[in-house]
């Protein structure tokens, strides 16, 4: 009896097993967002508004949305506007408020740690190798074996592992680049973040002034004083 164990079948099973691959990082760039929520009364010190559902922004990021959800996280774009003469700094005069509740974002460095895909599970693919070809069995014994073995599992993982490992890097990047921690608002700035809330819902955010900041509203510069025609 012959059995063919043909190319097709072999790429078939690798398609199942696959599915599960690692995931890639499409970036947030809170700068380009167009569709912010406004928060907070016009002509406060800080304009502030905010968009949930960040990771979801330039892409699916599936690896990274399913990691924040099953940890609780809230990933959130932000811009604010300092519109006072003075300067602020977003940890020590600020105050991010969850519903009614104040709130501390996570750090950067942790956030990513969370929410990073994992890299070593893709060692599994070592396994998933082939045997291309055809074989003949006789009373359940193979008498003729045509088959080539084909060694893709390390590939398969080694390319799984790179591509991982290369989103979290991503992903930890543009975290860092846009936290907030201690960032300085100078007068007339108009700053963009990331936050990372522990929060497995959603609610109204705001950002008010702690009672220790001063304000003072922007000054425009006195106008030039134009000599008149007898040069007085």
């Amino acid at each position: 009896m012959r059995k063919p164990f043909t190319q097709v079948a072999a790429v078939l099973s690798a398609a199942v097993l696959l599915s599960g691959c690692a995931g890639g990082y499409h970036a947030i760039q809170p700068e380009r967002i167009t569709s912010y929520q406004p928060a907070g009364p016009a002509g406060a010190a800080v304009d502030f508004s905010y968009r949930y559902s960040a990771l979801l922004t330039n892409g699916a990021n599936k690896k990274y949305v399913k990691k924040e959800r099953k940890r609780g996280y809230q990933i959130v774009a932000v811009q604010l506007r300092n519109n006072t003469a003075n300067e602020f700094n977003f940890s020590r005069d600020l105050e991010l408020t969850f519903g009614d509740r104040p709130i501390q974002p996570v750090s950067s460095m942790q956030a990513s740690q969370d929410l990073k895909q994992g890299v070593a599970i893709y060692l599994l693919y070592v396994l998933l190798n082939f045997n291309v070809g055809t074989y003949t069995t006789v009373n359940g014994q193979i008498t003729e074996d045509n088959r080539t073995f084909i060694p893709t599992g390390p590939f398969i993982a080694g390319g799984n592992m790179l591509g991982a490992s290369a989103a979290n890097k991503n992903m930890r990047n543009e975290l860092a680049r846009y936290d907030l921690t201690n960032k300085v608002l100078q007068p007339g700035e108009t700053v963009y973040g990331i936050v990372a809330l522990r929060e497995t819902n959603v609610a109204p955010l705001k950002l008010t002034l702690r009672n220790s900041a001063a304000t003072a509203p922007a000054t425009a510069p006195a106008p030039a004083v134009v000599p008149n025609a007898s040069g007085q």
